[in-house]
């Protein structure tokens, strides 16, 4: 069979302009450069403050390189008239723009929707805010551990007596991030069928409630705190992990009664099907702490590999549960095309981890590697008109970098 493979830069004629730092924004840009965009990565003289984030490899930051391909970047200073001249000459061209700076800093920058409205009246405008402009909280910090904490989220996971638990990565981030991309998708869809740009904000905290789905609805239709249940679940057992007898862990998700009849049977714990205390998914949520110990006994009688091959058998979801190193050594991993190496301008090569989709079998090709800072300064200016003289007058000023 042939494959007719189509191109997959989507968006090879957008523009967008990313003023954004951290996580969420720089996110969101690299998708939609991954996608074809062109994203101008505009970064204040000492650069984005993620690229001293440590680890450092050779000087460049893993935390920038993960999030920052597929941009341009050119450093320019803002607070200077002619690098204020610089961005408008952006936006004059630009579809999108997008930032997540505290609410105050847009307008005495210049570069609000309002303002950049009068340059581009079509322009689509992003604004990530930590809890939202009109929030009573508008001024107040919002770092994705803050968000954590106040979304109720910390002290839904961990163990009952557990202190406060936080995610390893920032995940309310990464959802804000995808959440941005919809929404820039969308005016985007408006725009080519009203020719309008619009504004858009997208709130870091609504988007935590929001994507906790079920954990805050329990409350709000029971009245009732969701219990703090580890790896378990609050409403599936057994749906949790096992340490096995190699002190490795395995995961098993018993979401329904069929999978509950085969678990005993891989387990060799027929009498346990018929016992009432765990006969339903209701009686055994009711009765978990009686469960748990009997399950956690058994699987610590043999290895990880032993039983994720023995409940694959009698067709019980379950799966290893991975160190880090281990999910790049698994089969799928290797083969799914999902981890790439790239050429960088300092590095050498470096490794980036694609967008988890696929058009037409094929994933989107990163268009360029994580910038050095102000690596496309001169190629961007002199694509908006400047002269080399007054390029070199510009660095001389330090007006670019």
């Amino acid at each position: 069979m042939v494959i007719i493979l189509v191109d997959i830069n989507f968006l090879s004629n957008i523009k967008i302009i990313d003023l954004t730092k951290s996580l969420a924004g720089p996110i969101a840009t690299m998708i939609l450069g991954d996608l074809g965009a062109d994203v101008i990565k505009i970064e204040p003289l000492e650069g984005d403050e993620t690229r001293l984030w440590a680890p450092l490899v050779d000087g460049e930051s893993v935390y920038f390189m993960s999030i920052n391909r597929s941009k341009r970047s050119i450093a320019l200073d803002l607070k200077t008239s002619e690098g204020k001249e610089i961005f408008y000459k952006l936006v004059e061209k630009a579809d999108v723009v997008i930032e997540n700076f505290r609410p105050d800093v847009p307008k005495r920058l210049g570069v609000d929707y309002e303002s950049l409205k009068k340059i581009n009246d079509k322009i689509i405008y992003c604004a990530i805010r930590g809890f939202g402009s009109d929030s009573v909280y508008k001024d107040k910090p919002a770092y994705d551990l803050l968000i954590q904490a106040m979304s109720g989220f910390m002290t839904t996971t961990g163990g009952e007596n557990d202190p406060p638990v936080r995610a390893s990565f920032a995940l309310f981030d990464v959802f804000t991030g995808m959440m941005s991309v919809i929404a820039i998708l969308t005016m985007l869809l408006r725009k080519s069928r009203e020719g309008v740009g619009g504004y858009i904000e997208v709130s870091l905290y609504d988007t935590s409630i929001f994507s906790m789905s079920y954990i805050p609805m329990i409350y709000l239709m029971t009245g009732r705190r969701p219990g703090r249940y580890g790896h378990a679940h609050p409403s599936i057992v057994p749906y949790q992990a096992f340490r096995c007898s190699d002190n490795k862990w395995i995961a098993v998700a018993v979401t329904n009664d069929r999978f509950w009849n085969n678990l005993c049977e891989a387990l060799d714990l027929k009498d346990l099907c018929q016992d009432p205390r765990f006969k339903t998914n209701p009686d055994r949520v009711r009765n978990r702490s009686e469960l748990t110990p009997i399950l956690e006994k058994k699987f610590l009688e043999n290895t990880r590999d032993y039983w994720i091959k023995k409940l694959e058998e009698h067709d019980v979801p379950a799966a290893p549960v991975y160190e880090i190193d281990e999910v790049f050594k698994d089969p799928h991993v290797i083969n799914s095309g999902l981890v790439i190496s790239m050429s960088h301008k300092n590095l050498r090569e470096i490794k980036q981890i694609l967008l988890p989709v696929k058009f037409d079998e094929r994933r989107p090709s990163p268009k360029y590697s994580p910038p050095v800072l102000g690596e496309h300064t001169i190629e961007i200016l002199k694509e908006l008109g400047y002269s080399e003289d007054k390029i070199r007058e510009l660095f001389n000023r330090k007006i670019v970098r």
